[in-house]
């Protein structure tokens, strides 16, 4: 796995929309956070187009993204936000002029597909964290905005975090890959599907009934996806209400991992809605089941 160059206050962050069309006001908002951390930024010359709901057009998104990684002193990328959109950059992108430069990306959502793609495709690790026009927008708790900043520094640091449920008890380690879960099904049955088998899957998602998470979990399990695991870290679930108190997405949860022979733990604090914490996507994770512990330890 890539490591890409540290990035700090000597660097620069490049700010682009792979996906939906950003609000300005938003974005204003969100590069004034990121420079009163005293970061250099860079934005797209295209990070406010508009094609209907996504940025721009699909080839000028994908351009505007080898550019940031082409450019040298843009060590890191964080998304102006997600939305629909990044799935359609996937087969236009050029992994080797990605791989010549390795660049930090760092984003969620719908973001999800092109953090896959650069670990697959490309060895990168990546940052499932905070975007610009979003979360940097609305403001990040301390500890979340020291995550984000130490992960950009080096994805590889040590943390560890407590997570508030254990469904299935256990030790386990492996790559850490996922994202969105609406994101990451929506890829099955194409050349871009998430590979799972001997990594750690993390799953988040958002205004998802418990119905719809069963399905889709339901897909995944179909799919293969769910066999072979290392471990499960459930993050935020936010507002996945169902029509009545007995409608639960916890429910879903304990009847879908009923029987796996893998841990796998809820509640951690990572996705919409969420303190979103930043998570090193391609790195070792270990998965104390029986401790309700998720960490990354020394190499």
């Amino acid at each position: 796995m890539i490591i890409p160059a540290p990035t700090t206050t000597d660097t620069t962050i490049g700010v682009m929309a792979p996906g939906g069309a950003v609000d300005p006001d938003a974005l204003r908002r969100g590069l004034d956070a990121l420079r009163a951390w005293g970061f250099r930024v860079r934005t797209g010359e295209h990070v406010l187009a508009r094609r209907r709901y996504c940025a721009g057009e699909p080839e000028v998104r994908a351009r505007e993204f080898e550019a940031m990684f082409r450019d040298p002193e843009v060590t890191a990328i964080i998304c102006a936000r997600g939305g629909y959109g990044t799935a359609q950059l996937l087969p236009l992108l050029d992994p080797d002029v990605l791989v010549a430069h390795p660049t930090l990306v760092c984003g969620y959502s719908d973001v999800s597909p092109l953090l896959g793609f650069l670990m697959e495709r490309c060895d990168l690790a990546t940052l499932h964290g905070p975007m610009v026009a979003s979360d940097l927008a609305k403001g990040l708790t301390e500890r979340s905005a020291a995550r984000l900043r130490t992960l950009l520094e080096r994805p590889t640091s040590v943390w560890q975090e407590p997570v508030r449920d254990v469904l299935v008890s256990g030790r386990a380690s492996g790559r850490l890959v996922g994202g969105c879960l609406s994101s990451l099904v929506a890829l099955l049955g194409t050349p871009y599907a998430i590979e799972t088998a001997g990594r750690v899957l993390f799953l988040e998602d958002v205004a998802e009934p418990p119905y719809r998470i069963d399905r889709m979990l339901t897909q995944l399990r179909l799919a293969g996806k769910l066999d072979g695991v290392a471990a499960v870290i459930l993050g935020a679930f936010a507002d996945c209400h169902g029509r009545d108190e007995r409608d639960v997405v916890e429910a879903v949860f304990a009847d879908v991992f009923a029987d796996v022979p893998y841990p796998v733990v809820a509640g951690f604090p990572a996705g919409h809605l969420s303190e979103n914490l930043t998570l090193p996507l391609g790195v070792v994770v270990e998965v104390h089941g029986d401790e309700g512990r998720v960490e990354v330890s020394p190499a």
